[in-house]
């Protein structure tokens, strides 16, 4: 009988590493209000040590506090140069689409309830068009009974029956006097205002608290960034450490390559569909830009853009009677405005095919480089799937897990299945 402990054998410890990882996640979805604050304070105390070890090699004197005033300070006056480029178009834009969003639709059901159009775009789209083309509410209709009928009949039953309402009425007004009836509505009315108030303030107390504790996280972080990577490389067993910290230099290589660089390229990208859409006509083409910008964070998520850019560019061409008003308009034989179809498809795509070409292209290789070992759609998929099962805090695990998964499979896990596979294939032919 063996004398070895159950915690002795390699696959118990595993099995309870894996354990208490899972169970690690799951308890960091729960308390989401404080892990992902701390998570993306985390992030970016990563992000910036790099160029924080640059200043300090640099100036040594600065020493890493003024190190980090440095770079925070550049980081304020970016972000300030940016606000007021970019802020006040996006305001005034972002004012112009509320505002015309109406008329927009009001031209899409106009031109799909039109009678040259198919009866299957009709009757799909009447339900919209008649919500849209409601006419707007007006003064009530009088209550006034119309005339009755002068049948003596009729008008001894008109008449029995007022004077029940006459008594109904009556008695409503004795049970609950008319002076309480707004106090009565204001009752009905305060919980529902009470929950949107509490709501409200909830979700802002919840804001400033995240912040508060990203900002506080974040310098803590970044001022103590090399004591504690010195501290858990001194939690490495001796005999582990060079294997361990190959490890862990290879997944500091492929997080940093691909966090970092998709970073710069999403916000190059974005400059680069918001200036072309601009250029090009496209409505509002500078939030739409910046929003794909964002999107492309995560690989083929920005391919939504060209088709909300055909929609943007289309509607208001939709309901325009002078040709004279926009290039994408030309007279008909009979002087209508008619949309040239080949210039609203092709521009935007001309924009989207530029912006991809230089991001495929140019971009990547030069700031990502092939370093990453990371396939986009490996990328796209564990990003959805993580944000479907634990939201924000799963989105902002994915990346660092598959990368990390992925080479421990490689360095790891395949070489014990090859020599499990070897041991067993020599056992079974001697």
């Amino acid at each position: 009988m063996s004398d070895r402990h159950l915690w002795e054998y390699q696959a118990v410890r595993d099995a309870a590493a894996i354990a208490a990882l899972i169970g690690l996640v799951v308890l960091g979805e729960a308390l989401s209000l404080v892990t992902v604050p701390l998570l993306v304070a985390l992030g970016l105390a990563y992000l910036v040590a790099p160029l924080l070890a640059a200043i300090q090699r640099r100036c040594p004197r600065l020493g890493r506090g003024g190190s980090l005033t440095v770079v925070l300070g550049g980081i304020l006056a970016v972000s300030l140069l940016a606000a007021l480029l970019v802020v006040p178009p996006l305001v005034r834009q972002g004012a112009e689409l509320a505002n015309n969003a109406p008329g927009y639709l009001k031209s899409v059901a106009d031109w799909s309830q039109a009678p040259a159009r198919p009866n299957w775009l009709r009757n799909n789209v009447q339900p919209i068009a008649a919500l849209v083309q409601s006419p707007a509410p007006g003064p009530r209709p009088s209550t006034v009974p119309p005339p009755m009928l002068t049948t003596p009949a009729i008008a001894s039953e008109d008449q029995r029956i007022r004077s029940l309402v006459r008594d109904e009425m009556a008695r409503s007004r004795l049970a609950a006097p008319q002076n309480d009836q707004p106090l009565s509505g204001l009752r009905q009315m305060f919980p529902a205002v009470a929950e949107f108030l509490a709501g409200m303030l909830g979700g802002l107390a919840q804001l400033v608290i995240a912040v508060g504790v990203a900002a506080f996280a974040f310098l803590s972080f970044s001022l103590n960034w090399p004591r504690v990577v010195s501290a858990l490389d001194n939690q490495i067993p001796p005999a582990s450490q060079p294997r361990v910290r190959h490890l862990v230099k290879r997944m500091d290589r492929v997080v940093a390559s691909f966090v970092r660089g998709r970073l710069i390229i999403a916000a190059l990208v974005g400059m680069i569909y918001a200036t072309g859409w601009t250029l090009c006509g496209v409505p509002y083409g500078l939030i739409l830009g910046l929003v794909v910008g964002v999107l492309s964070l995560i690989p083929y998520l920005a391919a939504i853009g060209l088709p909300i850019a055909w929609a943007l560019l289309l509607i208001p061409l939709l309901g325009a009677t002078d040709a004279s008003t926009s290039w994408y308009l030309a007279a008909g034989a009979n002087g209508e405005a008619v949309i040239v179809w080949w210039k609203v498809l092709v521009f935007p795509l001309l924009v989207n095919v530029i912006a991809q070409t230089i991001e495929d292209y140019v971009l990547t290789p030069l700031i990502q480089g092939q370093a990453t070992d990371l396939h986009p759609l490996a990328i796209m998929a564990a990003v959805i799937a993580a944000g479907s099962v634990l939201g924000l805090y799963g989105m902002l695990l994915a990346v660092p897990a598959v990368a990390c998964i992925r080479i421990l499979g490689e360095e790891v896990l395949l070489p014990r299945l090859r020599a499990w596979l070897n041991d067993a294939t020599a056992k079974t032919h001697p």
